[in-house]
């Protein structure tokens, strides 16, 4: 990486910010983002800076900045302050510390995604300085850290869009994922994620005949034949999405031609996945969740507390993903398919349903964003992918149809697959060479978009 001669004072400004927005434990459940709020709110009082803090409720806080610039295009620096849970017995260093330790920041929410949102204050901050010293952007330099994306039943991101549209309101919004760096011998590859996958929850109820577990040749036993709906999920091969195949992004990270090749063909598809699995996991994760609908079982109930009953019904909750474009159909058509031949009579119930959505991929915001890394690392390559997870840009595109919104959060240190290991994890940190590119890179797409 080359970064230059340049302040400093960035790499302290930054490690401090984010060791203090991990220290506030924004566990979710229960959510309550109010403590971070408030470290943001100081950090940019410290700093000439006014923020907004708004909310559906006090413990729900979201912290909006600006930078007001002219009437050209805004850019949006959007991110989230609630973290996953974390035990602190599995964890080498307590995960709400924010220990700064060999080269790395610890802690819950080091990657996923105070980290980042730490790095877009910076950057505003420091826009806002040379805002002072006379040099106006030609747009509106937008910062706003909201609550409950982790879990998303009472949406920061989605009350601002249904209550204060103009806070969030841009030409442009970068947003977290993008986190895949690849570094095949001849350069690094990034992706932006322009679009993400939907997402849906199904449960499917198995019934049997209940009776006393002491007889093992019991018939129609609910918690068996839910064994065998979980094996035939996990055994089948959904359908392929040709017009969809990530061609670009599999010609560039895999490096064996025969393999390249099978990815590309559907009736070879996921046999070359698990293939590819063995030798180049993070390449794998990667490009399994771009072929098609996923389906994962997450939840599993049967029966009481008394052991010796057989119960009567079990179910499973599946975790279902489905690329823009395909519908709940296609969930419940791929379900159908999957358990077509079990024995055992079974329904499925639809929980929720959101669809996937995708910004277009080439763009002048794709252009800034490959230029401002390629400055950074200019070996750099990259490419438009879909995240496989949910973000609130599901939310932004939905209100802003016109606004192009693409997640990416660079990294030099580390490779993807090395980071995707710590997300929602033990032991969860960042490199701070990482944290300093991501800070770097923030404020010049900012000053290259709005300059």
């Amino acid at each position: 990486m080359t970064a230059g001669v340049e302040d400093a004072g960035l790499q302290d400004e930054v490690v401090r910010l984010l060791s203090r927005l991990i220290r506030a434990d924004t566990s979710n459940p229960p959510g309550d983002s109010a403590a971070a709020a408030h470290v943001l709110e100081r950090y940019f009082l410290d700093n000439g800076v006014e923020p907004e803090l708004v909310g559906e409720s006090h413990e729900l806080s979201n912290c909006i900045a600006r930078v007001a610039g002219g009437d050209g295009p805004s850019l949006l620096l959007l991110g989230h302050l609630d973290v996953v849970p974390a035990d602190e017995k599995e964890w080498m260093h307590p995960p709400f510390s924010g220990l700064v330790k060999d080269g790395y920041v610890w802690g819950r929410g080091a990657l996923d995604m105070k980290n980042q949102v730490a790095a877009q204050a910076v950057a505003l901050v420091r826009a806002a300085r040379r805002r002072r010293a006379g040099e106006t952007p030609r747009g509106d330099l937008i910062f706003a850290a909201t609550a409950d994306e982790e879990t998303g039943e009472r949406c920061g991101a989605k009350w601002l869009l249904d209550t204060k549209p103009d806070l969030l309101r841009a030409d442009f919004v970068l947003n977290e994922g993008g986190m895949d760096m690849f570094a095949p011998g001849d350069g690094h590859v990034y992706t932006i994620h322009a679009g993400e996958k939907g997402y849906a929850a199904c449960r499917i109820t198995v019934s049997g005949r209940s009776g006393h577990g002491s007889v093992p040749l019991h018939q129609d036993n609910a918690v068996l034949g839910l064994a065998r709906v979980i094996s035939a999920l996990e055994r089948y091969e959904p359908t392929v999405s040709t017009d969809r195949l990530p061609v670009a992004v599999i010609d560039r990270i895999v490096a064996d031609p025969r393999s390249r090749r099978s990815l590309k063909e559907p009736a070879t598809a996921y046999a070359a996945v698990r293939e590819l699995a063995a030798v180049d996991p993070g390449a794998a994760a990667v490009i399994e969740p771009l072929l098609g609908v996923t389906f994962s079982s997450t939840i599993v109930r049967a029966g009481g507390e008394a052991v010796n009953v057989i119960p009567s019904r079990a179910t499973v909750t599946v975790d279902c993903r489905m690329l823009p474009g395909q519908t709940a159909e296609d969930i419940r058509r791929e379900i159908s398919r999957a358990l077509e031949d079990l024995p055992d009579p079974w329904e499925m119930e639809m929980l929720n349903f959101m669809p996937g959505s995708e910004s277009p991929p080439d763009t002048p915001f794709r252009d800034a964003i490959a230029a401002t890394i390629q400055g950074l690392v200019p070996d750099a390559e990259v490419l438009c992918a879909h995240f496989s997870g949910f973000t609130d840009s599901a939310h932004i595109r939905a209100a802003f149809p016109g606004t192009v919104a693409y997640g990416f959060c660079p990294f030099i240190v580390e490779s993807g697959a090395t980071v995707r290991r710590r997300l929602h994890g033990v032991n969860e940190r960042i490199a701070i060479a990482d944290l300093v590119l991501q800070t770097r890179f923030c404020e010049r797409l900012a000053a290259r978009l709005l300059a």
